[in-house]
């Protein structure tokens, strides 16, 4: 190996010069107070992304910093607004032979095997047939989506957005779901409730691509994860009812119906994406606890990577406030 990594993203510290290899996560030219153009450029490596600049020879550096390329960079660490970011002064491309790639991807703290079981186990629970059916066939029976979902991001940014970030989501909303259902019942249909929070977000499996970085795919672009859902309900309804035995009678229309809008319906608005708002009550509260998951992973992680010291994060530009921060996650 040619370029061993020498220094971690988490690790570099105000004034540090740095001289070591990082994967590139976003790259875009944008144009300073002055006119001048200048490059805005998050590195990254297992330990997280690092935010960094190029201001001199942007022509020459447009063309080789590119996103999902390795390179060697030289440079200087910076604070600017209370965040470490990297003064660029030189780079160069690395070939993949040339780098250990491990080091480049994110890690991730979670037990892919041991939340994919608990997701199982829940899935097992379900007393409607139909419902019950529709969800091992995705689950269990496809080998292709069980591997996809015990790698996969929930998001290419904003929540989850790490691997086994989706299988962590999904887990923890169809706990939530499963107390709701009893909060509600008997006004609530629990296996509903569980066909929608195990779908809503499934087909970003197939939205994203998650290798290295993070992205959307053509037919994430094109297509997006909500109608990709619906799409596979759709499809394995109909592969169920081909298999014989597979299930007590004809898959009703009516639950064919009602598990698509819960999922066609999970961001709440038109204006957020949703082709259609929820209409029922199990896809209005399919829609809030995922919204609330999806709030309490992003602000949870970005307490804990704040870098400011004491009580108060840095502003959080997403939700435009500083939040504070309890003991745990207080640096000295």
């Amino acid at each position: 190996m040619k370029y061993p990594k020498t220094q971690f993203s988490k690790s570099i510290r105000e004034s540090e010069r740095v001289s070591s290899p990082f994967l590139i996560k976003y790259s875009a030219v944008a144009t300073g107070k002055t006119g001048k153009p200048y490059m805005n450029v998050i590195l990254t490596d297992k330990s997280g992304d690092l935010e960094a600049r190029i201001f001199d020879q942007v022509p020459k550096y447009n063309s080789q910093a590119v996103k999902d390329s390795f390179v060697q960079v030289e440079g200087v660490a910076q604070s600017f607004n209370g965040r470490i970011q990297v003064h660029i002064k030189d780079l160069v491309v690395l070939r993949e032979d040339e780098v250990n790639v491990a080091e480049y991807l994110p890690e991730s703290y979670l037990d892919a095997e041991k939340l994919y079981a608990e997701a199982c186990l829940i899935i097992s629970s379900m007393q409607d047939p139909f419902y019950r059916a529709l969800l091992e066939s995705i689950f269990v029976d496809d080998a292709e989506v069980a591997s996809k979902f015990k790698k996969a991001p929930a998001a290419k940014s904003v929540h989850h957005a790490y691997p086994v970030g989706l299988l962590e989501h999904v887990v923890s909303i169809a706990k939530t779901l499963d107390f709701l259902s009893k909060q509600y019942a008997p006004h609530v249909d629990r296996d509903l409730l569980l066909v929608g929070g195990f779908l809503h977000d499934l087909a970003k499996i197939w939205e994203l691509q998650y290798d290295r970085v993070t992205d959307y795919t053509t037919e994430g672009r094109l297509v997006g994860h909500l109608v990709m859902g619906s799409e596979l309900i759709e499809k394995k309804v109909q592969l169920l009812e081909s298999q014989s035995g597979r299930l007590p009678g004809p898959f009703p229309a009516e639950k064919k119906l009602l598990a698509k809008h819960v999922v066609l319906a999970h961001h709440g608005k038109l204006e957020y994406g949703s082709p259609k708002e929820p209409a029922c009550l199990e896809a209005v509260i399919i829609h809030m606890v995922d919204d609330l998951d999806s709030k309490v992973n992003a602000i949870r992680v970005f307490i804990e990577q704040d870098q400011a010291t004491g009580t108060w994060t840095l502003l959080n530009r997403q939700y435009e406030r500083y939040f504070y921060k309890p003991e745990w996650a207080r640096k000295s």
